[in-house]
């Protein structure tokens, strides 16, 4: 008979999801909950950052290095619009440089870009993960999670989405941070990459993201407001794109007219304790095991907002940071029952082509670029819908946490003038992109397994052509150690009944397959896959560029030759392709589910760990999900294996 690892630190999990499901019912039933009209407040558009800004609470100060960007993290207490009372009842943030969304960074492909981060957080230091501590901080991560877990998690590490980058400028999730109190850290982003339909080795033009990516908490910290800044790669190899003039307000860079960047998220505004004081307005978070959601659908922080738009063609970017809530996007004219056709040119990993779709679905971390023509429309009125009451079409369920206040996303109102004709060819944006064929050899194949056990979210690995033991996030573990240069295809699956995003760092990936059939145009050229219920994807990769090297994490002697698990499982850091046994059966807990995790003392020897240069990850992107550990990493092996490698070719 195999032993079992005992639950550890996650054995309280089950106390924290209960008492985040007491503190749901508290928020329903005892306290205030904010309200507000649809469609009566103007869609904002974030900030824009070129190069050389110092960004802190609020304030944007030029510099003279273009070449660089500061961002300080800061709490703010931020006006909704729309909501009742907002002016004497500001909502309270946590943000990157005192904006929700945080600015966008726009910046053209090549250009190497360094961004520091400072961590000046004063709620994140509460010691109260629900409440507010004695100091009046609110829903502090200094002694423990809502979800159970001891010890603090005060320090940030930030994800550039998307980006081609070294682990120790990607956010890994368990190393490279800077704590509160002004730690900071220096993010390099090269912006270049190749591939075989790209041999410029400038990334290509595309839409990412960035987000607090410490493991635990990401979603506490996303729902904060931590999370939803886009980032803008401007490629001149791309074909034209809607642009327009130049938008100042203020004094204020704010893109392009016909370039519109929407982060579409849901939050639950309610009264809370800020500061000593009761005040309506606030975001309490709530961690719910099967994803958090809230009643309130906001654009660009503004509760369904909108946006004169004039009869010409635009881009929207698209992109939802979280936390659990997907949209099956939809567009109607007022009144109307018949969908208007969208043009998706743009998947996460940049254009591929022109796709009409009446209804586009988007999940978790997803971006996609869509292009509407408001020229039949002029003096009209639109709907962006939210399509949930299809069958399944509420995620996450129950179907309670879809209702009409969450059915509409934001409205378009159509003038009747043009300022600038760019006369768009829908049809030239398009752009030659790998396929499968491109990607060959095939030198390894692995197979990756997104499943629930009991009350876990696991994740099972093939080794040696079948699946082996389930397991959650260690932190000091490698599941896989691919080869620079080499092409690897995984088959990763969803075998349960819920829906999942799946995100995987470093490059970008090709389908080959979607449940053994075609890929879909709109899903081909990708990072962050949608799973539904039942689903099997099958893509290629190919490690181009960084590097990193084994680390053992405790300097215990693995077993890495033919047993069923090593000695500790806790020491699995070196032992990378291990043949684990065969899972099978109804389990209740995950076989391996180490001591560490869960700790400040994430990967046995963080030194070490960051010394060999990190590691990317593979997880879901549902955020609670990914906190209860639905997350593994891998590492891109030097050939011959030994060196660290954080520079791009040239």
């Amino acid at each position: 008979m195999r032993k079992r690892r005992t639950y550890g630190a996650r054995g309280i999990l089950a106390r924290g999801t209960l008492f985040a499901a007491a503190a749901l019912w508290a928020l329903s039933s005892g306290v205030a909950q904010a309200t507000h009209t649809k469609f009566t407040q103007p869609l904002p558009r974030p900030p824009v950052l070129t190069g050389g800004e110092h960004v802190e609470n609020g304030v944007i100060t030029p510099g003279a290095n273009p070449g660089s960007i500061s961002i300080v993290a800061t709490d703010r207490d931020i006006v909704v619009p729309g909501l009742a009372n907002a002016s004497t009842n500001p909502t309270r943030f946590w943000t990157f440089g005192g904006f929700v969304p945080p600015p966008t960074l726009r910046f053209p492909t090549g250009k190497t870009l360094n961004v520091k981060f400072t961590n000046n957080l004063n709620d994140i230091k509460g010691t109260n993960p629900s409440g507010t501590d004695a100091q009046g901080r609110f829903q502090g991560l200094a002694n423990g999670t809502q979800s159970g877990l001891p010890g603090s998690r005060t320090e940030l590490t930030v994800h550039h989405h998307g980006s081609h980058v070294a682990p120790s400028s990607d956010g890994w999730a368990c190393g490279y941070y800077f704590a509160t109190g002004g730690g900071s850290l220096n993010y390099v982003f090269p912006n270049r990459e190749s591939d075989a339909k790209n041999t410029t080795g400038l990334e290509r033009g595309t839409t990412q993201w960035y987000h607090n990516h410490r493991v635990d908490v990401t979603g506490h910290t996303a729902w904060k407001g931590l999370s939803g800044g886009h980032s803008i790669i401007d490629d001149p190899n791309d074909p034209k794109l809607p642009k327009g003039p130049a938008v100042i307000e203020g004094g204020v860079n704010k893109g392009f007219l016909y370039d519109v960047s929407l982060t579409i998220r849901d939050l639950t505004f309610a009264s809370a304790n800020i500061g000593g004081v009761v005040k309506a307005n606030q975001i309490p978070y709530t961690f719910l095991f099967d994803g958090s959601v809230g009643d309130h659908l906001t654009v660009n922080s503004v509760p369904q907002p909108f946006l004169n738009v004039e009869p010409t063609k635009y881009l929207f970017r698209f992109l939802v940071p979280g936390n659990a809530r997907k949209y099956f996007m939809r567009l109607r004219q007022s009144g109307s029952t018949s969908n208007i056709t969208m043009v998706q040119v743009m998947q996460d990993a940049g254009i591929t082509g022109p796709v009409n779709r009446t209804e586009i679905p988007i999940g978790i971390a997803e971006r996609v670029g869509v292009v509407i023509d408001f020229a039949p429309f002029a003096g009209k009125t639109l709907i962006l819908q939210n399509n949930q009451g299809a069958s399944g079409q509420c995620v996450p369920g129950p179907s309670s946490t879809c209702t009409t206040a969450t059915s509409e996303i934001m409205q378009f109102r159509v003038g009747t003038t043009v300022t600038q004709q760019e006369n768009i060819n829908v049809a030239n944006i398009t752009r030659a992109f790998p396929r499968a064929a491109d990607l060959t050899p095939v030198a390894n194949t692995r197979t990756v397994n997104f499943t629930r056990e009991g009350s876990h979210w696991t994740i099972r690995l093939g080794v040696s052509g079948r699946l082996g033991d389930d397991r959650i996030m260690d932190c000091g573990r490698t599941d896989a150690d691919p080869v620079i240069d080499t092409v690897e295809e995984w088959t990763v699956q969803n075998p349960g009944n819920w829906t999942h995003s799946i995100h995987t760092h470093d490059v970008d990936q090709i389908c080959v397959s979607r449940n053994g059939g075609a890929c879909p145009a709109s899903d081909l050229f990708k990072e962050v896959w949608p799973f539904p219920p039942n689903t099997t994807i099958v893509f290629r990769l190919k490690p181009t560029d960084f590097t990193q090297v084994a680390f053992d994490p405790d300097a215990t002697a693995c077993n890495p030759a033919g047993a069923e698990q090593p000695p500790n499982p806790d020491n699995t850091g070196e032992c990378q392709n291990v043949d684990f046994a065969d899972n099978s059966g109804d389990l209740t807990t995950p076989t391996f589910t180490p001591d560490r995790h869960g700790t400040a003392n994430v990967t046995g020897d963080q030194a070490r760990a960051e010394a060999g240069g990190g590691r990317y990850m593979i997880h879901c992107h549902v955020i609670e999900h990914e906190d209860l550990a639905m997350m593994t990493q891998w590492r891109v092996r030097s050939n011959p294996d030994g060196t660290r490698n954080d520079v791009p070719k040239i």
